[in-house]
Order: structure tokens, then sequence, then C-alpha cells
């Protein structure tokens, strides 16, 4: 069975080598890239009226259109959604300490990772799926 992974941030060269490391480690992996929030809630959605597979998501809080923040609240408000087969993660350069705060208030989220990841980070996050 395949896995998909969402990468959710405005960093297209990120996103880019997050792919091509994860790739290293599990080459099965189909990718779905996101600029924004609201794309990635788009195709999240698409995404789980036709598959029910775990899904990884790697979301970056600070973007246009629609920021990490809002992106969990849709995601919360929500019904439909089965906590239980998304393993998201937060990526993001923030040093707030109320982000890390924040995101305590989302029992659902696995962890908070400072960017650029390092190999181990991809091992860990690849280890959740």
């Amino acid at each position: 069975m395949s896995k998909t992974v969402f990468i959710i941030d405005d960093d297209p060269i990120l996103r880019l080598i997050v792919k091509r490391m994860m790739d290293k480690f599990d080459s099965s992996l189909i990718f779905i890239h996101c600029e924004n929030g609201k794309i990635g809630l788009e195709k999240l959605n698409s995404h789980l009226q036709i598959s029910s597979e775990s899904i990884l998501i790697l979301l970056d809080l600070n973007m246009p259109v629609l920021d990490g923040w809002g992106f969990l609240d849709e995601i919360e408000s929500n019904q439909q959604i089965d906590y239980n087969k998304i393993r998201l993660y937060i990526l993001s350069s923030s040093t707030d300490k109320a982000d890390i705060e924040k995101i305590a208030q989302y029992p659902w989220i696995r962890k908070f990772y400072h960017k650029p990841l390092s190999s181990s980070d991809i091992i860990e996050i690849l280890n959740s799926i």
C-alpha cells in the first residue's frame, strides 16, 4: 500500500528538498505539494474522499493565503476527519515560544520540527507511518 505525504509549505525549494530526502529512505511514497493551507485543505479533502489510508502531513506555519494556524483550525472543525489516519508534523523556522505553546492546543499534532530537517528527523517522521 502506498503512503501519501502532504508537504504544505510556500517554499518550493524546501518542498523539493524534503521530497528528495524522504525518497532516499522510501521511494514508494506519493507526494502532494501544496504552496499554502488553502490548497492543502482542498487537496486533503479530495484525497480523503478517495482513500482511507494513513496520511502524513508536514505543515509550515507562516504562509500566504491560509497559514498553518488557519489550516489547523479548519481541520479541527471538520467532523469528517479521522485523526487516527493523520500524522501531522509542524515544520517551521519560527523561534517564537508562543507558537510552540499554541501547538500544544492541538493534541493530534505529533511534533514540532525546526527547519531545515535533518536525516534523523526524516527517519523519525517516516517511522510514524
